[in-house]
């Protein structure tokens, strides 16, 4: 494995890791323990709201301090959790012209989808090969689109596919001391056509997506079986055997085989 990375806010900027330990909830440490909502509880995230890609964010879970500040500006603004908790509610609220709640949940409920996927796993030579079909964005910002928690080293592209097979069934795999299960490919949704800064949506995006990776699909692949080929990484389930186990960038990684999918399902 090649890369950790965690959003401490959902939908906001990632923090990179050397080590991640698997926390309650079966999701790692700090990923998404933080989230944004409306007076109403319902989520900013950039599938419904572009202005989130404009808000740059840094956690410091040690000083339990929250930053923001708007793209391109260098005026960074520093609170405290929970104790400056109204005043940071006060700036974001300016900041998207409506009431906006700062929420915390430390057992992976901010994650899309709690129950089946603690964890998202791609391929580094996967992304490389995904930026070659967007010459324009390169890497990075391929990468930034597509937010995986762990990524692989050493595996050539789609490898990952190798770790989900039916929609009935799940692949039992583990990195380093930690096992998980592949439960399928992830769907992908809005975000990714858009550029992670501006918001700003990327012409044809997902057509070519979908082109390419239908016909990049390794022959050993069960992604046809998902109805298309707007898919990319896999959503990987963490049960709770796994809690406090780490995940080391470094750490190898080791396929069991294929398992009923339904028993693994709370």
């Amino acid at each position: 494995m090649s890369r950790i990375t965690i959003f401490p806010i959902k939908s906001l900027d990632g923090i990179e890791l050397d080590t991640a330990v698997v926390s309650e909830g079966g999701c790692l440490l700090h990923d998404r323990e933080l989230a944004l909502t409306d007076a109403e509880g319902n989520p900013l995230i950039g599938k419904t709201n572009p202005r989130v890609h404009e808000l740059r964010s840094r956690v410091d879970f040690a000083t339990s301090e929250v930053s923001f500040a708007e793209n391109g500006s260098e005026g960074w603004k520093t609170f405290r959790i929970p104790s400056e908790r109204d005043a940071l509610q006060a700036w974001l609220s300016d900041f998207f012209g409506f009431s906006v709640v700062m929420r915390q949940n430390r057992t992976g409920r901010f994650l899309d989808i709690p129950d089946l996927s603690g964890a998202t796993v791609i391929s580094a030579e996967t992304l490389a090969s995904v930026a070659e079909w967007y010459p324009d964005i390169g890497l990075p910002g391929i990468r930034r689109r597509f937010r995986a928690t762990l990524e692989l080293s050493g595996a050539p592209a789609f490898w990952e596919d190798r770790l989900f097979a039916g929609k009935d069934q799940a692949v039992a795999y583990r990195i380093g001391e930690v096992t998980l299960f592949g439960m399928g490919p992830r769907a992908r949704c809005i975000v990714p056509t858009r550029d992670p800064e501006s918001g700003l949506a990327y012409p044809g995006f997902a057509r070519t997506f979908n082109r390419r990776r239908e016909g990049a699909r390794p022959p050993w692949s069960r992604l046809d079986e998902y109805g298309n080929a707007y898919f990319l990484t896999v959503d990987s389930l963490i049960q709770a055997s796994e809690i406090g186990k780490t995940l080391r960038v470094g750490d190898p990684v080791e396929i069991f085989g294929v398992r009923d999918r339904g028993p693994l399902l709370p």
